[in-house]
């Protein structure tokens, strides 16, 4: 076969799991992946990478569930390195929060997630940065990871052209083409035609420019995410957990030496996706505070109590890109209703890494015609009907959603 029938657009993390899922369902030389810059050089190299599985919504646990089966499946059937550091996450509460936690905790059990308690010692001990009275209970998830997100999004990649699939660099995506209610290719801005009966659309923070147009509005806008990263300091161990802290909306992770943080903003920097250019290198969300320093010095007011070294400590980097967040929390995974053969997989949620194993088989089972084993309609891109996703009360909606995300 010489035609590449089955066209995925984006090659981040969703798009290249997707392909690896498609892969290996054996349909991988049906594949092309089309990236207009690098393989995730857009939002997935910028993510914190955690892979948690403490979840309320069962549907979200099954998706994070199957991306530690394809990680131990990279890792061990193609030898891939993926970066990944099991250190478990420290889920760590005042007493006002206990009940909560308890039951995340009972919940989560009941969908064998392991968990156990741990007293403030042995909290201290994985993660000696805490200060002491700052929690009171603490719950630990030993199998919960952080990975190198570029390192993992590679790994999907790397082993789906393994398995037929081919990639297409320097290829801009203009236009998705459609006639008689199905979709027949795609048409790049050079003016390549390129004809398909299955087309994705995995564009991440830019997939509504090629869906509106096609009468399917995205439920979803690009919010700024951010995190910071210390200075090395002996209190911060290589092997030390990663630390969630839901009480203030807030997460740490180590690295190499240092402290990865990051904390929820009260309104977080939202952007028209029109105004998001190919390449994010140097892209500011928010020209009131480019660097970040303002919301770091209002996080630091919760952050500290926990974090005391905050105050003294210097800041060796800033990094921010755009994730995709959606009013109700949930995906964008599914099929069109008016367009057969159109399929999308975005609203990442600041998660992306953590589904990207589990969307990328719900995806293949959809395009299989396969039962899929996550019921897919929670998920479904048409969900909000016909609205309009640049319109500024929607994109706030989504800046909204960010503000009150749990971590992790």
């Amino acid at each position: 076969m010489t035609q590449r029938d089955v066209l995925i657009i984006g090659g981040g993390i969703f798009g290249s799991a997707i392909a690896w899922a498609l892969g290996r369902r054996g349909l991988g030389r049906r594949v092309l992946i089309l990236e207009r810059e690098q393989p995730a050089s857009g939002a997935t190299s910028r993510a914190a990478a955690l892979v948690t599985m403490a979840r309320d919504d069962p549907s979200l646990m099954a998706l994070a569930g199957e991306t530690f089966r394809a990680m131990a499946v990279l890792e061990g059937e193609y030898g891939e390195g993926i970066g990944r550091h099991t250190a478990g996450a420290l889920h760590v509460v005042p007493a006002s929060h206990g009940n909560a936690l308890k039951a995340r905790v009972q919940h989560c059990a009941s969908f064998g997630i392991a968990s156990q308690w741990v007293d403030k010692p042995e909290a201290l001990a994985r993660a000696p940065w805490l200060a002491p009275n700052s929690f009171d209970l603490a719950a630990f998830y030993p199998d919960d990871c952080f990975v190198d997100p570029y390192l993992l999004s590679s790994a999907y990649l790397r082993t789906a052209l393994q398995m037929g699939a081919q990639l297409r660099l320097d290829s801009n995506v203009l236009t998705i083409m459609r006639h008689a209610g199905g979709v027949t290719g795609v048409k790049l801005t050079d003016g390549t035609l390129l004809p398909a009966s299955i087309v994705i659309n995995a564009a991440g923070a830019w997939a509504n420019l090629l869906s509106v147009g096609l009468g399917l509005p995205l439920p979803m806008a690009p919010v700024r995410s951010q995190y910071w990263i210390t200075e090395p300091a002996p209190i911060f161990p290589r092997d030390g957990a990663i630390v969630l802290m839901p009480e203030i909306r807030a997460y740490a992770r180590p690295e190499v030496g240092a402290l990865l943080f990051g904390v929820r903003e009260k309104q977080p920097a939202v952007v028209d996706p029109r105004q998001l250019p190919r390449d994010l290198a140097g892209f500011v969300f928010d020209s009131d505070d480019a660097d970040g320093w303002k919301n770091l010095a209002e996080g630091a007011a919760t952050l500290a109590p926990y974090f005391p070294a905050l105050n003294t400590l210097g800041m060796a980097h800033y990094i921010t890109g755009p994730s995709n967040y959606t009013p109700d929390g949930q995906l964008i995974i599914g099929a069109s209703r008016a367009l057969a053969g159109l399929f999308v997989a975005t609203g990442c949620n600041g998660s992306g890494i953590t589904f990207s194993g589990g969307v990328g088989r719900l995806v293949a089972e959809l395009v299989c015609g396969e039962p899929a084993f996550v019921t897919p309609e929670v998920f479904d891109p048409e969900r909000y009907g016909d609205f309009d996703p640049y319109a500024m009360a929607f994109l706030k909606s989504c800046a909204a959603a960010r503000a009150q995300k749990s971590a992790g």
